[in-house]
């Protein structure tokens, strides 16, 4: 009788100790998982003055300043704008993606200009002010200030 309770007992014993390695494998895999699609910081307010110029942006031109403000600075045959790098679904940080950008938290899709190409985004990501800090020199994105997405330097 003793030897068919210590099997029963180890083998439930067996059974929690799988069931807890399964859910922490599984605790784990999905940490990792949103570690790479964490939401975008949040955007500091004011100006952002960038080493970039206009005359040195050709169309075509993407530069990536999520780390100064969340924004992307675009050049395109009408000039140059700064789209947000927010994303308009959940506020997931989107990041370039061949002719346009994408978000890894749940896969929508924008053109280059912020507009949406796939769902589950409804609306398009924020455009920002662009100017020049003087004549031909840096330009200044601010966040605080958006314009529409035909504003272009």
């Amino acid at each position: 009788m003793s030897d068919e309770k210590s099997e029963v007992t180890l083998h439930s014993d067996r059974r929690g100790f799988c069931k807890l390695a399964g859910s922490t494998l599984a605790l784990l895999a999905l940490s990792r998982a949103t570690a790479s699609a964490a939401p975008a910081p949040p955007e500091e307010d004011g100006p952002k003055t960038v080493p970039d110029t206009k005359a040195s942006l050709p169309p075509g031109a993407l530069k990536d300043y999520r780390k100064l403000g969340n924004f992307f600075l675009v050049a395109d045959a009408k000039g140059v704008y700064a789209v947000s790098s927010v994303c308009t679904h959940a506020g997931c940080s989107v990041r370039s993606a061949g002719t346009g950008f994408e978000c890894p938290c749940h896969d929508s899709a924008f053109d280059l200009a912020g507009a949406v190409t796939q769902g589950p985004a409804k609306l398009p990501l924020k455009h920002f002010e662009v100017r020049e800090s003087a004549p031909g020199g840096p330009l200044v994105v601010d966040v605080t200030k958006t314009v529409a997405p035909d504003a272009r330097l």
